[in-house]
């Protein structure tokens, strides 16, 4: 019962904190007497966790406020010089990584190409990449934030597959934690990408969206009525395996015909070498990355168009039942394939009336993702969600106890 009672204690003290934090982060300087009211903790509690935020240099005073009559009130607000976080992407042979501070301004980026000796020993490699990108000097580093395409298990920082490189049971956020010293945040690209779009891109204003990001396989966030979907299992949003086709090719599942089989970004590369084989268009490249298959297309290429259209048949299957079961008003589509939306979402919208009925449609946007060419913006919504929560908060606090 004591362990209930304490458990219940440290929570509330986190989520005050956090609350305290969100409140500055919005209105840039309160005093004291505005955060009282605006969070609904009494005066003393206020007191007491704006005196621990002062003396850790999260927060400063900024001057005094001039509203109405008596004495007058010190403003707050947040230090966000104070510290600096490291927001990462790692993709398929490389990582992006970019130094924030705590207000979200960029301070250096730098993509990482992993050499195919690297890859084969990716872990140390990615340790090494990082103490090679962070400054030596002035640098109070808050904690690392990673995103990746894959299954990750979100507290342990466990990576349960990822799929171009094939590791599973990857102990990524352990080590990352061992090497740094700081808190290290680890999330599947696709959860990261939909909570970004809900707090700062396309599905801002939209209670209920879903994002399909399709890459190395095809994952989905979803957003119902305001609420972020999420479960500890890290198969949660992985529509990779989705038989399409029961006779198609085998799938490294075991199963056949799968999703990741057909509408990859791999899949739709090795389409178009084989379909350029069969018609014998050797005036074409011998292959293609999927971006220049895009830029073909929209030049008007009608094999590269081909395959765009039977991709979008293909994935508007499975956008399908998405749609039925959560009826979103927007659908936010994420990947390399975008580049070709003009073409694309077209071919979307016709394939889908084709199995919908048309009230499923009368509201449903079809967009593009924001973030796509900045892969470390979404990354860092973990920071700014860890801070506004409490949990971030009190680890900074108490490493600078500590130091």
């Amino acid at each position: 019962m004591n362990e209930i009672v304490k458990g219940s204690i440290d929570l509330i003290r986190q989520l005050n904190y956090g609350l305290v934090y969100a409140s500055l982060e919005e209105h840039k300087e309160l005093s004291r007497t505005d955060l009282s009211r605006l969070t609904g903790l009494s005066p003393a509690s206020i007191t007491k966790i704006t005196r621990e935020l002062l003396d850790g240099g999260l927060v400063v005073t900024c001057g005094e406020s001039s509203v109405g009559r008596g004495r007058r009130q010190t403003l707050l607000r947040i230090n966000e010089r104070r510290f600096q976080f490291l927001s990462m992407r790692l993709g398929r042979g490389y990582v992006d990584m970019a130094l924030f501070d705590l207000a979200g301004h960029s301070l250096a980026r730098h993509r990482h190409l992993f050499s195919e000796e690297e890859r084969a020993s990716l872990l140390p490699s990615l340790v090494r990449a990082i103490e090679g990108f962070l400054p030596k000097k002035a640098l109070r580093l808050a904690c690392i934030a990673l995103c990746l395409p894959g299954q990750v298990e979100r507290h342990s920082g466990m990576v349960k597959h990822f799929p171009f490189y094939d590791l599973r049971n990857w102990p990524l956020g352990p080590t990352l934690q061992e090497a740094f010293e700081v808190p290290v945040l680890v999330s599947g690209d696709v959860r990261t990408w939909i909570q970004a779009e809900r707090e700062w891109g396309a599905a801002k204003n939209c209670a209920d969206a879903v994002l399909v990001f399709v890459h190395n396989d095809i994952g989905v966030g979803m957003v119902v009525n305001g609420q972020l979907i999420e479960s500890e299992s890290a198969l949660l949003g992985d529509l990779s395996h989705l038989q399409l086709e029961p006779y198609g090719q085998r799938c490294y599942c075991g199963g056949f015909g799968c999703a990741c089989t057909l509408v990859t970004n791999q899949a739709l590369e090795a389409q178009y070498r084989d379909l350029r084989e069969r018609m014998q268009e050797h005036d074409l490249p011998a292959s293609v990355n999927i971006r220049e298959l895009c830029e073909l297309a929209l030049a008007g290429n009608s094999l590269c168009q081909d395959i765009l259209h039977q991709a979008a048949g293909r994935l508007s299957r499975v956008l399908a039942n998405l749609i039925c079961l959560l009826n979103p008003g927007k659908l936010l589509l994420g990947g390399e394939i975008t580049r070709a939306d003009r073409l694309l979402f077209p071919m979307l919208h016709q394939s889908l009336a084709s199995q919908l009925p048309a009230d499923y449609l009368v509201r449903l946007q079809i967009e593009s993702t924001h973030f796509y060419e900045d892969p470390t913006k979404p990354t860092s919504v973990q920071v700014h969600k860890a801070l506004r929560d409490g949990s971030l908060l009190l680890d900074l606090l108490r490493s600078d106890k500590d130091a």
